[in-house]
């Protein structure tokens, strides 16, 4: 029927929609490790702010203060960069996202083509098959019809 038209339509969509999802779950994994590393960021830098207050509660060496400042300045710019490749990687994800549903609704497209295919080359073989029955009974009664007046 319609499978052998839509075979390899179907198989090429197919494709294309496991490599999309492919895709998608490759940016699912990046976002996600970005949010970890922020995440860890956060609590390095967290963890150091409190070495800083307790070096400026033990009266430590002001090169010591200056250097842990300094090192604070450099996590905060840090965690900025990781906030906005994390910003970049979302906008990537939706976009991932997008063309995965795009696809998926290109091959939903195609089977709904395939099953109006399929039906339809089905009514046609009922359609034939009901006009070969037909065909059948119409000389079956001929021939009845023959032989009743021959007998006669």
């Amino acid at each position: 029927m319609a499978e052998n038209r839509f075979r390899l339509l179907k198989e090429l969509v197919q494709r294309e929609e496991d490599e999309a999802a492919e895709r998608m779950g490759a940016c699912t994994r990046r976002h996600r490790e970005a949010q970890e590393k922020l995440a860890m960021l956060e609590r390095f830098r967290d963890e150091y702010e409190e070495r800083l207050r307790q070096a400026l509660r033990d009266d430590a060496a002001p090169e010591l203060i200056l250097n842990h400042r300094g090192f604070l300045a450099r996590l905060d710019d840090a965690l900025l960069l990781q906030r906005e490749e994390i910003v970049r990687l979302a906008q990537r994800l939706e976009e991932a996202r997008r063309a995965w549903q795009a696809v998926r609704t290109r091959r939903r497209a195609f089977e709904v083509l395939e099953a109006r295919a399929d039906a339809e080359a089905l009514a046609q073989a009922q359609r034939l098959a009901q006009k070969m029955l037909d065909e059948h009974a119409s000389q079956k009664y001929l021939r009845r019809s023959r032989e009743e007046t021959d007998e006669r």
